[in-house]
């Protein structure tokens, strides 16, 4: 076990790479489940209501479903399981890093912008996922990093967007 969590932890400084993770169908349901259930506890301690979880099960859903769909149009996808294992740990781990600054989120007030810790934490692991991701899915598509930047931040505007439309409240 503390191997798997080191592999994962060597993926996030990119020392290893998704094709060093086993092709377990085991390893790919548990991880799942853990980082579904890793967040799904982190919405709900914090306020979540039952519509912030279905939109961390669809978002996940999407997750799933773009993996897939990425490497299907590179014409990898025997390559699924491992990449996305690889993303589910490192998710996870940061998931895990990220939870306890949670609680301390405040909206940012656009009379009075002010960078607090918990914001800046906040915007390190969103930077770090899209980091892993990018690495994960240029190691899986045997394309350049950059590339799979844009790619990243393109899918990560497109959820976040698809999060806020749905979550905004109804005036």
């Amino acid at each position: 076990m503390l191997k798997l969590f080191l592999a994962f932890v060597d993926i996030m400084f990119h020392r290893r790479g998704p094709q060093d993770i086993p092709s377990s169908p085991f390893l790919f349901w548990a991880l799942l489940a853990a980082s579904l259930g890793v967040e799904l506890v982190v919405t709900l301690t914090n306020g979540g209501t039952a519509l912030t979880v279905t939109v961390a099960i669809l978002v996940t859903g999407l997750n799933l479903w773009f993996v897939w769909a990425l490497l299907r149009v590179f014409n990898h996808e025997r390559r699924f399981r491992q990449t996305m294992t690889a993303l589910l740990g490192a998710d996870t781990i940061l998931t895990l890093i990220h939870a306890p600054f949670v609680p301390f989120i405040e909206l940012p007030n656009a009379e009075e912008p002010t960078l607090t810790i918990p914001m800046l934490v906040t915007t390190f692991v969103f930077v770090w996922s899209v980091d892993i991701n990018a690495f994960v899915f240029s190691r899986a598509l045997e394309r350049p990093y950059l590339l799979c930047v844009a790619i990243v931040i393109a899918y990560a505007l497109l959820i976040v967007s698809l999060q806020v439309t749905l979550l905004q409240p109804v005036a």
